[in-house]
């Protein structure tokens, strides 16, 4: 093929895979066009009746072909019949095992000293909630402390709140 007639081929292929007017137009009118589409449709031809021409199997095949399929479809539910008799034998079997397991004597280990590590840190954190219970404000609200101690305290901090505040209870 020239290089005119393979910038022709992206054409033939529109005519041949969808249905394009402009395409058709030019395959129509190109004589090059028209024989590589006469080429591509016998191609295409030959290869449906080689398609055919394969299914077109003996009868003995197809009889083989079943006796396969059945033999297939006969192992695979015997499979499945021992797997429904096993698995409860086995669901069974580990269930006893863990009642033997279970009901087995314990060896109960000898009283040991608690580490002073843990008592250390439980009575700190006792010491802890004892001071913040005993603060007049909970730790996380220190910092607002601060600045209502350094106001004269003639004005509440901030007006707006209390109208918001009023406001959402109402509905």
């Amino acid at each position: 093929m020239n290089n005119e007639q393979n910038a022709h081929d992206p054409l033939v292929e529109r005519v041949l895979v969808s249905f394009d007017l402009a395409a058709e137009h030019h395959v129509a009118h190109c004589e090059p066009c028209q024989a590589e589409r006469e080429k591509l449709e016998e191609a295409l031809r030959q290869f449906g009746a080689a398609n055919r021409e394969y299914s077109m199997r003996p009868e003995s095949f197809w009889e083989q072909q079943a006796a396969r399929i059945r033999a297939n479809r006969h192992r695979s539910h015997s499979r499945a019949r021992s797997v429904a008799v096993l698995a409860p034998a086995l669901g069974a079997l580990l269930f006893a095992g863990i009642l033997l397991v279970h009901r087995a004597p314990q060896v109960k280990p000898e009283a040991q000293a608690l580490p002073t590590v843990q008592a250390d840190s439980d009575h700190e954190l006792l010491l802890a909630v004892e001071r913040a219970v005993e603060s007049d404000t909970p730790q996380a609200l220190a910092p607002v402390t601060l600045i209502v101690d350094e106001s004269d305290g003639n004005f509440p901090l901030e007006k707006t709140s209390s109208k918001k505040e009023m406001q959402s209870h109402a509905n």
